[in-house]
Parts: structure tokens; C-alpha cells; sequence
């Protein structure tokens, strides 16, 4: 034969050694992978039909598998929610009873003074939201008059609080006031409890309960008000009479314009609060846990939606830009801290920004966390019988007038426990890698294991493309001397423990083959022997 031929066949001889090689590595991975059915696949010795039906259920398994994932993706994409309701009793220490604000519906009037009276209609309109339907057309033209005519150096100075006179007001609407904790405490009277607040029905009166410990509930508990509104001197300019009754968080600002219970004269309420929470932990509404607003700083107030566009409108019109004052009569630290309050001489300035500004498109994301106060109310006719009499003697007023003017506030606990609303996702992370391990799991039997096992093939199989046969070789060396414990089965244990007296004896005859050349040739084919039959045992 022709060398050249010869070199021809031992090359392709070679060649299909090594896909014999790489066949014989292909299917002795199949057999150890972890993959259920996919030896079945590639068995050798099954048959064709049935390797095709293997093959057929195993793809099926793949698709099936593959689909179930893609839903349970979608759902995972879609963040799915769902509120928790948990109720926390206070039996044992009682809870914080909460803020309770009260607006009189009527600002005083003063008919000596025309203009004065004008005022009072400018701040009706700006801080009493019932008002604006009314003010239209006509109305507003006065109003615009009366703002730039020529006033009086007092009224051009004055602002709403020097006009509205709170201190002397709240004297005057509140005839009594008394707040009782639980049944082994003595009534403590509140008259000197309410502070004025700016709110957007004008300026309110409230109650901060944050340190007052409600450790009773019933309508015998509680804070209890009897309240004058003085229609004579404080007559309706939207036809309505009465007070605005708001129960809120003592750290959230009191909102008459969205929320509250009218109570009229002539009139008795009762009202049962029990205290509410909402939790959002998710980010679908965008919400935040705090904001720090230069006019309700985060020390004494909690964030609100509410808050935030309140304070919007008071940073409108104390920019220098607007009508550079303050409507609220603290300052706030920081740029605001010398601007002047508000005088009746801005208030074409301030109608101006209340039709040009709206609070509603200021950015105001919802808070996180959110408390406040759930009610339920009953009323009856007050005054009447002896108590009648009694205000009779005490004010020197007729009954009518007494039912005309005179109103009665009962707000208690009625429940201890604190109800929280808790929205989360239903659907997180570990809820979709834990489905698609089950899916996969059931369908085709793999775990993390066999993901592990890819890899290895994969950088075996990059080895064998990219790394030469000496280094592979020198890889394998590395591999074999590397030191791995060995755990040995019983039989094998069992014949260490066989070959141990052998092993012995032999010691004293390799140091006779120390001091006899001869000896040590003689005594070679017995040692050799014994090898023999010890490896054979260990096979």
C-alpha cells in the first residue's frame, strides 16, 4: 500500500475515532443528567417508535412547561394587589383620643361700619368654599371695588385674625367644654383647650387630643361641648347656620371643605369615632412617606394630600412674585420667616390668585401611611326640659332664642381596636420562581441541579473546542490530584479490614530484602502474588 494511502486511512480512521469519542461522551452525559425523559430519548438500545414517542411527550412537556411560565410572567408583569385587614386591641392602655375641630358657619358682623362689613364678605368669599356660586357677575364687581376704593389706614392693616378676633371669639361659641378619660377620672374642663387654625372655611377652633388617653369608651366618655353660634351677631351669608364638626388625626390639619358633619342649632349630636389606618407598600399609586412643607412641617404635622396643596396655596401668595404675605399667623422657619401676614390691602391680590391658582394640578403624591377616624352620629332636639331652664336663668335668653342659637357636641370612642388596611403584592419574586421551579419540576423534572449540570458540560465542551490537547491533558492532571474525600462502602471496608494482617506481615519481610539482594529477589513473586490477590479482593 501506498504510505501516502496509508496516512490518508489512519486520518480518517482518527477522525472517526473521535466522533465515536464525542458520541460516547454525548450519551454517557445523557445518562447522568438529572433531565427526566431525555435519556429516553436517546437510549441505544430502545427502539425507534418508541424513542419517537419520547421525544414527542418530552417536547410536548417542554411546550406545556413553557407556556404555564409565560402566564405566570404576564401575572408577575401586571403586579397583582390585595389588602390585608389587621385589628390591633387597645383594651389594656387605651388609644389617643383624636383632634376635633369646629368651625362656626357665621363670621361676626359689625353694621357700624360698611366697609367692615364688605371685609367680612371678602373673607367669607375667600375662605368659605360654599361661597363661590354665589359670587358672580354683580357680586364680583363689588367685591372688586371694594378692594381698590380708598379704605381707612385700621382696615387696610387689618388682617383676619385681627378682624376675627379669635381669642374672643372662641370665648363667645363655646359655653361649655369637658373632656373625661374613662371611669375612674374627674372631668376636666377644655374650654381653654381649643387653638385657632387657618382652614378653608376660615379660621376653626381645635381640640388636640394627641395627649388626652381615652381609657374608656361610651357616649358617658369622652369631650363634651355646648356651643353658642350667635346668629345676631353672626348672621348666614350662604343661608346656612350651625358648626362644622371635624374629627381627624391630631397630626393631620382639619379639611371642613371635604369632609365634616353640620350640626345645626337647636340640635344635640353624638358621635362614636373608631380609628382607622391604610398601609400602601406597594408603588402603584406613587406614594410617599414624608414630605417636609415649609407651612406644616413634618415636626408637627404628618404629609397629606390635603396638606401638601394647602401649603401650595399659601406658598402661591407668599412668593414676591404674588402678594408676598402670609395667611397663617406663624411663620415658618426658613424663606417665609419675614414675610408679614395678610391685610384687607392685598386683597385684590389674594382674589386675584383664588381665581388663577389651582391647588388640584400641584404635584401632590398620596402618603404611605395614612391614619384617621371613622364616625357614626345620632341626633336629638337639645335643648329641652330642665336643661332648657337652666340656659334660660344662665343667659337671660328666651327658648326660641336658646333653640336658635344653642347646639350640643358628644364625641366618645366606641372601640378600642385600631382596623389597618394593608395593600401589598400578591404575586412577588419569590412567588414566580418558585412557580416556574414547580412547573419545571413537573413537567420535565429539572432543578437547579440540572442547570448546574449544563454549565459543567458547557465549559467541558468549551475546553474541548478552544484549549489544546496539552493543556486539556495538564487539566486533567490538576483534576486527578486534587484531594477529595472519598466515602467507601461496607464491602469495601470489609476487605481493608481483611488485608490489614497481610499488609503487616509484610513489613518484616521488606526489611529482610533490605539486608539480602538475594532474599529480595526470591521475595518479590510472593509480594507480587499477595498484590495480586489484594486487588483482586478490593475489585
Amino acid at each position: 500500500m501506498n504510505p501516502a494511502d496509508e496516512t490518508d486511512a489512519e486520518k480518517v480512521s482518527g477522525s472517526r475515532c473521535k466522533s465515536c469519542q464525542l458520541k460516547d461522551s454525548y450519551f454517557n452525559d445523557l445518562d447522568k443528567t438529572t433531565i427526566a425523559g431525555l435519556n429516553h430519548v436517546f437510549m441505544k438500545d430502545s427502539s425507534k417508535i418508541r424513542r419517537l414517542i419520547w421525544a414527542l411527550f418530552f417536547i410536548g412537556c417542554i411546550l406545556g412547561c413553557l407556556v404555564l411560565i409565560g402566564l405566570s410572567i404576564n401575572r408577575f408583569v401586571d403586579k397583582p394587589t390585595a389588602s390585608t385587614i389587621t385589628v390591633v386591641s387597645n383594651d389594656e392602655t387605651g388609644i389617643f383620643f383624636p383632634a376635633v375641630t369646629i368651625c362656626n358657619l357665621n363670621l361676626k358682623k359689625n353694621d357700624s361700619d360698611v366697609l367692615l362689613n364688605t371685609t367680612y364678605q371678602v373673607m367669607n368669599f375667600l375662605y368659605n368654599s360654599d361661597e363661590s356660586f354665589q359670587f358672580t357677575g354683580s357680586n364680583t364687581m363689588s367685591l372688586g371695588n371694594t378692594c381698590t376704593a380708598p379704605l381707612s389706614n385700621s382696615i387696610q392693616n387689618a388682617t383676619i385674625w385681627d378682624i376675627v378676633n379669635p381669642d374672643r371669639a372662641v370665648d363667645e361659641l363655646i359655653h361649655y367644654c369637658g373632656f373625661l378619660h374613662g371611669a375612674d377620672s374627674d372631668v376636666v374642663m377644655c374650654e381653654d383647650l381649643f387653638e385657632p387654625v387657618l382652614t378653608s372655611a376660615g379660621i376653626c377652633y381645635t381640640f388636640n387630643g394627641t395627649n388626652k388617653l381615652a381609657n374608656s369608651t361610651g357616649i358617658r366618655y369622652g369631650l363634651k361641648l355646648i356651643l353658642n353660634i350667635q346668629q345676631k351677631e353672626r348672621p348666614s351669608f350662604n343661608g346656612k347656620s350651625g358648626v362644622k364638626l371635624v374629627i381627624h388625626d391630631g397630626r393631620d390639619i382639619s379639611r371642613p371643605n371635604l369632609y365634616g358633619i353640620s350640626v345645626p342649632p337647636g340640635h344635640a349630636i353624638d358621635v362614636g369615632v373608631h380609628k382607622m389606618a391604610t398601609q400602601d407598600e406597594t408603588s402603584q399609586a406613587n406614594c410617599i412617606k414624608s414630605m417636609n412643607l415649609p407651612f406644616f412641617p413634618s415636626d408637627k404635622f404628618d404629609y397629606s394630600q390635603f396638606a401638601c396643596r394647602a401649603n401650595a396655596v399659601a406658598e402661591n401668595i407668599a412668593r414676591r412674585s404674588k402678594c408676598n404675605c402670609v395667611i397663617q399667623p406663624d411663620r415658618p422657619p426658613g424663606l417665609y420667616a419675614s414675610t408679614p401676614n395678610c391685610t384687607f390691602g392685598k386683597a385684590c391680590c389674594l382674589l386675584q390668585e383664588h381665581y388663577k391658582f389651582n391647588p388640584e394640578e400641584i404635584n401632590c403624591p398620596l402618603p404611605c401611611h395614612f391614619q384617621y377616624y371613622e364616625h357614626t352620629a345620632s341626633y336629638s332636639s337639645f335643648p329641652n326640659g330642665q336643661y332648657l331652664q337652666r340656659l334660660m336663668e344662665a343667659s337671660n335668653m328666651s327658648a326660641e332664642d336658646i333653640k336658635d342659637n344653642f347646639l350640643s357636641i358628644n364625641v366618645f370612642i366606641d372601640d378600642f381596636q385600631v382596623t389597618t388596611t394593608t395593600t401589598q403584592y400578591t404575586y412577588g419574586i419569590e412567588a414566580l420562581l418558585g412557580e416556574i421551579g414547580g412547573l419545571l419540576g413537573l413537567f420535565i423534572g429539572v432543578s437547579i441541579i440540572t442547570f448546574f449540570e449544563l454549565l459543567v458540560l458547557c465549559v467541558d465542551e468549551l475546553k474541548r473546542l478552544c484549549c489544546s490537547q496539552a493543556i486539556i491533558k495538564r487539566m486533567k492532571r490538576i483534576e486527578e490530584t486534587a484531594l477529595v474525600p472519598v466515602v467507601e462502602s461496607a464491602e469495601g471496608s470489609l476487605s481493608n479490614e481483611e488485608d490489614a494482617p497481610e499488609e503487616v506481615t509484610s513489613q518484616p519481610e521488606a526489611e529482610s530484602n533490605k539486608t539480602s539482594p538475594s532474599s529480595r529477589d526470591a521475595n518479590s513473586d510472593s509480594n507480587e502474588g499477595k498484590c495480586i490477590k489484594i486487588e483482586e479482593i478490593k475489585l
